[in-house]
C-alpha cells in the first residue's frame, strides 16, 4: 500500500477498501525437487504505480535495551511492540524499502546476517463478509508497512519469524489489509497469509510442488493439527464459524479442518488474479490453465514436470508481457463458466507498475550465511535486469542502489531512476526497443547465474579457510557487481534512447562477476620475422546484426554488417535464448552478400538470431565472435 492508497482507505473507509485490492504484485514460488539446480526460489513483483522510487541498503544492528519496544522509524505508522524475549541486540539486514520518507518503511525484501530472508507483501484484501466479521483495528495494529523491518531484526529462523509476525497480530491486531508473505531459512520455507483483524494462517511449503499467487487469498484447505506445518491463530476456524462465514474443506474433509480462500477471501479468482495465474504456470510448464476462469476453487500448487526451472526463467515470468503466447491466445483463452468471453482489461505480471521485483535463491547444501542469494530488479523485470547478492553478509551496497530519486528526471543517478528511465521508454516501443532491451537483460541474469557457480566456490573457500574475511568479501563483491551493472545500464540507456533504429553494442561480456581480479590484458611480444609466417590467422571482427525482417512464406531476412577480409559467415537461430542443441539451426554461407533468407520457420514464434564471421587457415575455419542476438517473432 502507498499514501495515495491510504488516502482512499481514509475517504473510502477501511472496509470498502480491504475489499478491492487495488495492486498488481504477483508472488511466485517454486520447490527445490522442481530446479535444476536444487535450489529453492521464491519472490514477488511490488506493484504500486507508474513511478514510485525504492532503495536498497544494509539496515545496521542496534542495542536493544531492557524492556525496549520496537518503533517504526520513519514515523509514517503507529505500530509499536516489544522485541522477542532476550533479544539484547539486533541483526543487521538487508532492505529494499520506499525512497520517499515519512510514509511507512515499506520494506519488500530481506535477509538477515542469521540467513533468514523475507519477501512482503502481496496485498490481497478479504471478503465483504469477512472483514464484517473481523474487521481491521487501525493504526496502531502492524502493517505491511512493518513486516519486514520487525521480523527480521530479531528472527533467528523461518519458524522463529512466523512466530514473531503472529505474535505481533495476536497483541496488536492488523491495521487495514489482508495480505501474504514469505519467510524462510536455508531449511524451509513458510508462507504466511494475514486473513483479517486478527486471524492468520502459515503453511510450510513443499519442496515438491511450485505455486503463483496474485492479489488475492489463496490458502486452501488446511489440518490445523499439523503443528509441524501449519502456523494458525487460535480462532481461525471458531471465530468464522460464529459469524457464519466458515466453509469447510473441499477435499480429505475428515483430516482437513477449512478452506482459508473461501472462508476469508470468497469464491473465485478476479480476471486478473486468474491472468497471473495462468501466465505463469504457462510459462514454468509449458501447459495452458484456462479452466482458472471458471472454477471456483482450485488448489494453488502444481507440478513443473520437467524439474528445471532456473533464477533465468523465474525472472523471465517477473518480466513476461505474455509475449510467450502466439498473438491473440491470450486473449481468446479468456472465457468465464458460461464460455462468454472476459471483456475486462489483461492483467501482465510484467507492468509499468512493478517498481520492485526480486528472486530468494536458496541452497540448502550451503552454510546458511552463504545459503541465500538475493536477485533484486529495481524497476520492473520486463526491463531491468536481476542482481545477485549475499544478502546474509553485506554491509553496505553500491551507492547508487542507496540514492532516493522520488521525482523521474532526464539524468538519473539513482539505481532505481536509471532502470527506470529505460523501462518507461521500453513501454513505449514495446516491439523494437522493448524487445531487444528484454533479449539483452535476459542473456545477463543468465551470465550471472552462470558466473555465480564459481563465486559460491571462492566464498566457499574463504569460509572454509579464512572466514572472517567472508562478510568483507561478498560486500566487496556486491559492490562490484553493483557499479557495474549501472554502468552497463547508463550505456544501454543512452544507446537505445539516441536511435530509433537500436542496434544494441552494449555488451555484458565484459562484466566480471567474481573474488578474483579480472585478468589484465598483456602486450605480445613482437615476434621474429621468421616466427611471423608462422602465427595463425587472425580472427575475423564481430558482425553487427542490421536488421531482421520476416517475409511472407514463414520467412526471416537477416541483413548484416560485412566483415573485412571474411570468407563468410554463419546464422545461428533458435527458438530460445539460449541457442541450446535441440532448438539450434547453423547455416553457413560464403561472404558474397551481407543479407540472407532463412526459410521453413514457424508462424507465431519467436526466433533469436546471431552471426558470425569466419576466415580460412588452411583447410580450417578461424572464426570471429558471435554478434549480439536479436529476436523476431514470425507474424506471416
Amino acid at each position: 500500500m502507498r499514501k495515495v492508497l491510504l488516502g482512499m482507505v481514509a475517504a473510502a473507509g477501511l472496509t470498502a477498501f480491504a475489499a478491492v485490492p487495488a495492486k498488481a504484485c504477483t508472488s511466485y514460488y517454486v520447490g527445490s525437487e522442481l530446479t535444476k539446480d536444487g535450489s529453492t526460489l521464491f519472490g514477488r513483483t511490488e506493484d504500486v504505480g507508474d513511478y514510485h522510487d525504492k532503495v536498497f541498503d544494509v539496515i545496521d544492528s542496534k542495542d536493544v535495551p531492557e524492556n525496549g519496544m520496537w518503533v517504526d522509524e520513519d514515523g509514517g505508522t503507529k505500530f509499536t511492540a516489544p522485541y522477542k524475549d532476550g533479544l539484547t541486540k539486533t541483526y543487521r539486514y538487508t532492505a529494499c524499502r520506499d525512497g520517499e520518507k515519512g510514509y511507512g518503511l515499506f520494506g519488500e525484501v530481506g535477509v538477515n546476517e542469521k540467513g533468514v530472508s523475507m519477501s512482503a507483501t502481496t496485498t490481497a484484501g478479504n471478503s465483504e463478509a469477512a472483514q464484517k466479521a473481523d474487521p481491521f483495528v487501525g493504526k496502531t495494529g502492524i502493517s505491511e508497512e512493518n513486516y519486514v523491518d520487525y521480523v527480521l531484526c530479531q528472527a533467528d529462523s523461518a519458524r522463529d519469524g512466523v512466530e514473531i509476525l503472529a505474535d505481533a497480530i495476536d497483541e496488536c491486531g492488523v491495521w487495514y489489509t489482508a495480505d501474504g508473505v514469505f519467510i524462510a531459512d536455508k531449511n524451509e520455507v513458510w508462507y504466511m497469509e494475514i486473513l483479517s483483524g486478527s486471524q492468520y494462517c502459515a503453511v510450510k511449503m513443499p519442496e515438491d510442488k511450485a505455486a503463483l499467487i496474485p492479489n488475492c487469498l489463496v490458502l486452501g484447505d488446511i489440518d490445523l493439527d499439523d503443528k509441524e506445518n501449519v502456523i494458525a491463530s487460535d480462532k481461525v476456524k471458531t471465530l468464522a464459524e460464529e459469524k457464519e462465514i466458515y466453509v469447510p474443506a473441499q477435499t480429505n474433509p475428515e483430516v482437513n479442518d477449512i478452506n482459508i480462500k473461501l472462508t476469508y477471501g470468497g469464491n473465485g479468482y478476479s480476471a486478473g488474479n486468474a491472468d497471473r495465474i495462468r501466465a505463469g504456470q504457462y510459462i514454468l510448464t509449458g501447459k495452458d490453465n484456462t479452466a482458472i476462469y471458471k472454477d471456483e476453487y482450485q488448489d494453488i500448487f502444481f507440478d513443473v514436470p520437467s524439474k528445471d526451472v532456473t533464477v533465468e526463467k523465474l525472472y523471465q515470468l517477473a518480466g513476461s508481457q505474455y509475449e510467450e503466447y502466439a498473438d491473440g491466445a491470450f486473449e481468446a483463452g479468456r472465457k468465464d463458466a458460461t464460455g462468454k468471453k472476459i471483456e475486462d482489461s489483461i492483467r501482465v505480471i510484467g507492468t509499468n507498475r512493478s517498481q520492485e521485483c526480486h528472486i530468494l535463491q536458496i541452497r540448502s547444501d550451503m552454510p546458511a550465511e552463504l545459503a541465500t542469494v538475493e536477485w533484486l530488479s529495481m524497476s520492473s523485470a520486463a526491463y531491468s535486469p536481476m542482481v545477485p547478492y549475499y544478502g546474509a553478509l553485506l554491509t553496505d551496497v553500491a551507492e547508487p542502489y542507496k540514492k532516493a530519486e522520488v521525482e523521474q528526471g532526464e539524468n538519473p543517478v539513482s539505481a532505481y531512476g536509471i532502470f527506470k528511465q529505460l523501462d518507461s521508454y521500453c513501454r513505449q516501443n514495446v516491439n523494437t526497443i522493448g524487445e531487444k532491451v528484454k533479449t539483452f537483460y535476459k542473456g545477463y541474469v543468465h551470465k550471472l547465474e552462470e558466473d555465480q557457480k564459481n563465486v559460491d566456490k571462492e566464498l566457499m573457500d574463504i569460509y572454509n579457510n579464512t572466514p572472517a574475511q567472508l562478510s568483507q568479501k561478498a560486500t566487496e563483491l556486491g559492490i562490484s557487481i553493483g557499479d557495474q551493472t549501472i554502468e552497463m545500464a547508463k550505456k544501454l540507456n543512452a544507446e537505445a534512447m539516441a536511435d530509433d533504429v537500436f542496434q544494441i553494442s552494449t555488451s555484458y561480456e565484459d562484466i566480471h562477476y567474481s573474488l578474483t581480479a579480472k585478468p589484465e590484458k598483456e602486450e605480445a611480444e613482437q615476434p621474429a620475422e621468421e616466427e611471423k609466417k608462422a602465427q595463425p590467422v587472425a580472427a575475423p571482427a564481430k558482425v553487427t546484426i542490421k536488421k531482421l525482417k520476416n517475409r511472407k512464406g514463414k520467412k526471416l531476412q537477416v541483413r548484416f554488417k560485412k566483415v573485412a577480409d571474411a570468407a563468410g559467415y554463419e546464422i545461428a537461430y533458435s527458438r530460445g535464448v539460449n541457442f541450446g542443441k535441440k532448438k539450434t539451426k547453423v547455416k553457413s554461407f560464403n561472404a558474397a552478400k551481407n543479407v540472407r533468407t532463412l526459410k521453413k520457420l514457424k508462424k507465431g514464434k519467436r526466433y533469436f538470431v546471431k552471426v558470425r564471421a569466419y576466415k580460412m587457415d588452411g583447410t580450417q575455419k578461424v572464426y570471429g565472435k558471435w554478434s549480439q542476438v536479436r529476436v523476431v517473432k514470425i507474424k506471416k
